[in-house]
């Protein structure tokens, strides 16, 4: 998922469910102040227009994301001298850069650790990341049909040459039907002390197939590997 300004373009849908999120724990976002680190930041233009209004005044954010174009891309639209950064991070790396160690007070990701294929890694670096008596918040998704399709497309011989591997993109706790507890056990491993943790399904309108068509290629891992 390399298409940082596609994808800036079409991710609206995926915010009206983070804004749901950030209204069920309006106090908790309130009184986020410190140094913020927001894991899977993506193109940034979520960070800044959605995150950013809801946290405290003197809040230090800093986006961080595994792709080297989004990062750049967030860089270069989003940042906000010496109140919002863009950092390169690989959250499952097994070398966490010692200069993020504890430096924040607060961590929060929002439909991004379902890409991650070891969330257990993941969530032990997030703890890392915070300083004693920090939070996260954390919002992911456990199943979607899509992740559904891909095997099957790559059986048919019109993809199949480009899908090679679709397992790779499968998330992690796709048709799980205990994927709380999953999650749960997940961060308690990791030395969270969870508070809350539920699984719901959510429904995604859009408002024409265009735009539903514009994000499953923004997201879609293979459309680059085929030809026009």
């Amino acid at each position: 998922m390399n298409q940082p300004k596609e994808y800036a373009a079409t991710n609206a849908i995926l915010n009206r469910h983070i804004l749901e999120l950030i209204g069920q724990f309006s106090e908790e976002f309130r009184n986020m102040n410190g140094r913020i680190i927001d894991i899977g930041c993506g193109p940034g233009n979520t960070t800044r227009d959605v995150l950013v209004p809801c946290v405290g005044r003197e809040a230090v954010i800093v986006g961080a994301d595994i792709s080297p174009e989004m990062i750049e891309y967030a860089n270069q639209h989003y940042a906000v001298s010496n109140k919002l950064s863009f950092v390169e991070l690989d959250i499952q790396t097994s070398a966490l850069p010692k200069n993020l160690i504890e430096q924040f007070d607060h961590a929060v990701s929002f439909y991004a650790l379902h890409w991650c294929k070891n969330t257990q890694k993941a969530l032990q670096n997030i703890y890392k990341l915070l300083r004693p008596g920090g939070k996260a918040i954390i919002l992911t998704i456990s199943h979607h049909m899509i992740y559904d399709m891909y095997p099957e497309q790559e059986k048919d011989p019109r993809f199949a040459p480009y899908m090679q591997g679709s397992e790779k993109w499968t998330i992690p706790h796709q048709g799980c039907a205990d994927a709380d507890e999953m999650m749960k056990k997940d961060l308690i491993a990791a030395k969270f002390k969870v508070e809350y943790c539920v699984n719901k399904w959510n429904t995604f309108t859009y408002p024409s197939l265009d735009t539903l068509i514009d994000l499953v290629m923004a997201v879609n891992p293979f459309v680059n590997k085929m030809p026009n």
